[in-house]
């Protein structure tokens, strides 16, 4: 006897489970009216195949993934089988089969071998796509939004058309550091047309704010209680689609990656974002501060599994270095000490402009905006050009701020 759990939205339940019930050897374990309870009966082992409809409540990608990884083999049920194979469903039938049609598609999937899909992209550097670079770091305010907007300002600048991403759940400043007054959550309007199978196509239906013709802002939550709205699997096909418009996508994350809860469900936590961003990264520019906490922090993550699993994509930045905090001379402070503890080089060292910081910050305008000699635009300038291969495009003036 196969055990089955219906998934499918209203209009087919019925439907489908007049269907099954023609089945002799399937047994409908539930029908579940969200992915919430989808995933709670998967994780019971009480059932072998759901069934599971495309526009069942809640449905993406990572959803399919968690049943999977439950144990559960997955039959997708709807009338397009490209959407269905996008979200990880290899195996479906039409919502006109019959009875005997879905049964032998159940005995199929009871009894196939899950083999991991084949990747859609070869390894190595992507083609026609632009660089996708998630700035996270510690805690202490090492000033990952400040840094994030003013990468993607060098970048365009240096001729590449950039987007800054607010995929902060925690506090988003994006809009406030650019001087942003509008109060439309742009990433929250990207991840529920993703979800809603109507995503933009262009710059034209894109939601974001313009700064200038070739830098661009996708601003963040309005209230950090919105964090739902940012799911994991969601943000990371929101980044693969923005990454063929822009050149360079600069991601502000929050400086938590774990669950708050390490016993609650690892899909539905309040940081799947930044763990989705940083994987989905071409690379992770870490920020720590440059002061004895900072820099202990620092060290610590750097223990950590994730920081090690990201070794290879990870470039070490220390902000606010001034000799007050750790000695003179603060670079070679600095650096003295992430080789004893670490064994680790710093790749950029951001000084402690604050004048220019707070003035920019009161302003909203980006750093070289305010000061255009200012030594820490200056080096986020140096660090654009070695994160990203250099590119020459034709550029017009600058246009007009949107608010």
């Amino acid at each position: 006897m196969t055990q089955v759990l219906l998934a499918v939205d209203f209009e087919f339940d019925l439907i489908l489970f007049e269907l099954l019930s023609e089945i002799d050897e399937v047994s409908i374990v539930a029908r579940p009216a969200d992915d919430v309870e989808l995933l709670a009966l998967c994780r019971t082992g009480d059932a072998d195949v759901a069934i599971v409809g495309e526009y069942f409540p809640g449905l993406d990608a990572e959803v399919i993934a968690a049943v999977s990884a439950a144990g559960v083999k997955v039959l997708g049920f709807g009338g397009d089988t490209a959407n269905l194979n996008a979200l990880g469903m290899s195996a479906s039938v039409s919502s006109t089969a019959d009875a005997a049609t879905i049964a032998q598609a159940i005995d199929d999937v009871r009894d196939s071998t899950v083999v991991p899909p084949r990747p859609s992209v070869p390894p190595g550097a992507r083609e026609g796509v632009g660089t996708i670079v998630t700035v996270w770091g510690t805690g202490s305010a090492p000033g990952r939004t400040l840094t994030a907007v003013n990468l993607g300002d060098h970048g365009a600048r240096q001729g590449h058309r950039s987007v800054v991403v607010d995929a902060d759940t925690v506090s988003a400043m994006v809009a406030t550091t650019l001087g942003l007054t509008e109060e439309s959550a742009h990433l929250a309007s990207l991840c529920r047309r993703e979800t809603e199978k109507s995503p933009p196509l262009d710059l034209n239906s894109l939601p974001h704010a313009a700064i200038r013709e070739d830098f661009h802002a996708i601003t963040g939550l309005t209230r950090p209680e919105r964090w739902p709205e940012i799911r994991g699997s969601v943000l990371a096909a929101v980044l693969a689609r923005l990454v063929k418009m822009f050149d360079l996508v600069v991601v502000d994350v929050s400086d938590r990656v774990d669950p708050d809860d390490d016993l609650a469900d690892p899909f539905y936590d309040r940081h799947c974002a930044t763990r989705a961003a940083l994987d989905a990264a071409d690379v992770v520019v870490v920020l720590a501060a440059g002061n004895p906490i900072g820099l202990q922090r620092l060290v610590k993550l750097l223990g950590t599994e994730r920081a090690e699993a990201m070794r290879e994509k990870m470039r070490i930045g220390i902000t606010k270095v001034r000799s007050g905090a750790v000695g003179h001379p603060a670079e070679a402070r600095i650096r003295e000490v992430l080789h004893r503890f670490v064994k680790v080089e710093a790749d950029f060292l951001f000084s402690d402009d604050r004048a220019t910081a707070d003035a920019a910050m009161l302003a909203g305008h980006t750093l070289h905006e305010e000061n255009p000699k200012s030594v820490l635009s200056q080096e986020i300038a140096e660090a654009v050009g070695q994160l990203l291969p250099g590119r020459k495009r034709a550029r017009t003036g600058p246009g007009r701020r949107r608010t």
